[in-house]
């Protein structure tokens, strides 16, 4: 079979993390945590990358700020705020596009966003969270994004996924069905190297993981590892992949598209339930108290600092 013309284009994605010992003291703080990063996304732009990917909270890094602390970076993405300009002086003297991390300020909401901008500074596109974990929407008062459409850029049309979102096959899959030629996943900890190889090969993705606290790897279409970085200690490497490449196997009396043939297969007219709101249970059919006794709204609203997720059910 005769490949499309972009079929063996590698794609070359720079990874830059903090390591687990740059926690060691403690959070030394937001200039400290960029001033790394920038100093490694230097060293990666040597190299000359497709793109150079920061890990989630690459600003307010770890342990977590107090919320008054990590809300008070929230800027708007594109904006003029001040970390949105470091980022972009950062790209036009780099003269590379970077997907960055930060806490995003939209028409009254916080999100936790992902964003691309190219070589000359200039705003690409933007992806927000969409599993914003109770965690962040309870601690911090966060919303969650409504949108998994990839952004695109210099031909590539890039999936993002930031931590919790790796946690449901649903956002690779609907990523794949949008389009995507290749996931990238921003996270603070290395918490999901037993999914994302499976993530990877339901959806026929490469995966690219850059990770804050370390262990940032990637995987190629099929799962298979390709490369990794030591936990510990702060560093960057660039993963070569090949998002265009067609697979094809001998199956059937002859030759077949595999990841064409299994999106075919799939029984869609079979998959509402995945979109019905009832199958979300109630967040007081989830906690207990610590002698197993089921929780009020009310007594979740006093453990929760007084939030609550907008989208449970029982309201």
């Amino acid at each position: 079979m005769k490949s499309s013309p972009d079929s063996d284009r590698t794609v070359k994605i720079a990874v830059i993390q903090a390591g687990s010992h740059h926690s060691n003291d403690g959070n030394p703080g937001s200039d400290v945590n960029f001033a790394l990063f920038a100093r490694l996304a230097r060293e990666a732009a040597a190299v000359s990358p497709d793109l150079i990917v920061f890990p989630e909270y690459a600003i307010s890094g770890w342990p977590y700020p107090p919320e008054t602390v990590i809300n008070g970076l929230g800027e708007c993405i594109p904006g003029e705020g001040y970390w949105y300009g470091r980022y972009a002086a950062l790209g036009k003297e780099l003269n590379t596009a970077i997907l960055g991390w930060m806490v995003e300020e939209a028409e009254g909401r916080l999100y936790n966003t992902g964003f691309i901008m190219d070589g000359c500074g200039a705003f690409v596109g933007k992806y927000r969270k969409v599993h914003a974990n109770l965690g962040e929407q309870i601690w911090w008062g966060w919303s969650q994004g409504d949108s998994l459409a990839p952004i695109v850029y210099d031909g590539v049309h890039y999936g993002i996924s930031i931590c919790a979102d790796m946690w449901f096959p649903e956002t690779v899959r609907c990523e794949e069905l949008l389009g995507a030629d290749l996931v990238i996943h921003q996270s603070i900890a290395d918490d999901m190297s037993h999914i994302i190889p499976t993530r990877a090969f339901d959806s026929e993705l490469p995966i690219v993981a850059a990770i804050f606290n370390g262990g940032s790897y990637a995987v190629d279409s099929q799962g298979t590892l390709i490369g990794k970085l030591p936990a510990e200690t702060s560093g960057w490497k660039v993963f070569q992949v090949q998002p265009f490449k067609i697979r094809t196997h001998k199956k059937y009396g002859g030759l077949w598209l595999p990841k064409q043939g299994h999106r075919n297969l799939r029984h869609v007219g079979a998959y509402s339930v995945l979109t019905e709101p009832s199958t979300r249970p109630p967040w007081t059919a989830v906690f207990l108290d610590e002698d197993g006794n089921p929780q009020t709204k009310e007594q979740l609203l006093r453990r929760f600092n007084g939030r609550y997720d907008a989208n449970d059910p029982s309201l």
